[in-house]
């Protein structure tokens, strides 16, 4: 074969797989969801529908955070204005590459990133299995979406796409049901530490780099959860931010659980907070971030007009969501 006609042949092969990336990335657009109602199984997507540029607390998790952390509390409360954008088994790599994209819209001042992703992997696969698989999701979405063909028709086909759905919530799941379970000491002392696996770390590091980038401040957080946690994760997370001088509010510890009651506070016998819960962690981390950040009241404040409207429409659900989860728990 002469010089010249492997020049060809290589650029034939060059040519053919652009025209396949570009039909593969073509793909993945038609088959993202019409709404951002439906990106997550949670509700972490209606964050696209927030006004730009309006929210100072982003929360980063998987759905310890989406059923642990309600940031409109904070709102109603404090006039600070937060996110939780979490789903379950969201990993360090997938929270990576959504917030790269969250900040072509927001810039939080404070971004909270909650642990337990760092030790969560789907079934048997191993770390590089996970990683792979989550990345190449994140690069090309016509395998994060693919099964979404189903729902494409002639009509919504060349629709424009409609992101303006917004979560009231603000990413939390509300869950009233009750499944406790008894006040057990899973933070006990083994003296292990189970160090965070190295790729995870990585896009830990590339996480912080991206804050960094933003001058975003970073605060680690670990929602309760007596299953699924313990103080060896716990020392590997508290290794993490001793290396990297970030603060670590770990709410499973006594210094810093919020009085968090195992026979009530949570859904599903432990894994998960109820409402509850979410609601004694939501306020002490409220507590900590206004006393430890300058974070402005929005309330009342132009260019927050939705978030006011969302406030309201949270006050009027409150009761019935408080006592229907206290009847579940079982609380005069």
């Amino acid at each position: 074969m002469t010089w010249k006609t492997w020049q060809k042949n290589a650029l034939r092969i060059v040519a053919f797989l652009l025209v396949l990336l570009m039909l593969v990335l073509a793909a993945g657009h038609y088959l993202m969801p019409q709404s951002n109602r439906y990106l997550e199984g949670y509700t972490a997507g209606g964050i696209l529908g927030e006004d730009f540029d309006t929210i100072d607390v982003l929360v980063l998790g998987d759905s310890n955070a989406a059923q642990g952390i309600a940031p409109m509390k904070w709102y109603d409360e404090h006039g600070i204005t937060g996110y939780t954008y979490a789903a379950g088994w969201m990993s360090m790599y997938n929270l990576y590459y959504r917030l790269q994209q969250i900040y072509e819209e927001q810039n939080p001042k404070v971004v909270v990133l909650c642990t337990a992703p760092a030790y969560t992997k789907k079934g048997s696969e191993s770390t590089m299995q996970s990683a792979l698989g989550d990345i190449a999701d994140e690069l090309l979405p016509l395998l994060r979406f693919h099964d979404n063909w189903k729902y494409l028709t002639p009509q919504n086909l060349f629709t424009e796409k409609d992101y303006s759905w917004r979560d009231v919530n603000k990413g939390y799941t509300p869950i009233t049901d009750v499944a406790g379970r008894p006040n057990l000491d899973y933070m006990y002392d083994t003296g292990a530490s189970e160090p965070i696996p190295f790729l995870v770390k990585f896009y830990m590091q590339r996480i912080l780099q991206l804050c960094a980038d933003h001058d975003s401040e970073v605060l680690l957080v670990t929602v309760p959860a007596a299953v699924g946690w313990n103080l060896a994760r716990h020392n590997g997370i508290a290794a993490f931010a001793e290396e990297n001088g970030l603060p670590y509010l770990d709410f499973n510890m006594a210094e810093y659980n919020p009085g968090i009651d195992w026979t009530t506070d949570t859904a599903d016998g432990g894994t998960h907070l109820n409402w509850l819960g979410a609601q004694k962690v939501t306020g002490a981390l409220g507590d900590y971030l206004l006393e430890h950040y300058a974070l402005e009241d929005h309330r009342g404040q132009t260019g927050y007009e939705t978030w006011d409207g969302d406030a309201q429409t949270y006050r009027e659900q409150l009761p019935e969501i408080t006592e229907r989860a206290k009847q579940n728990a079982g609380i005069v």
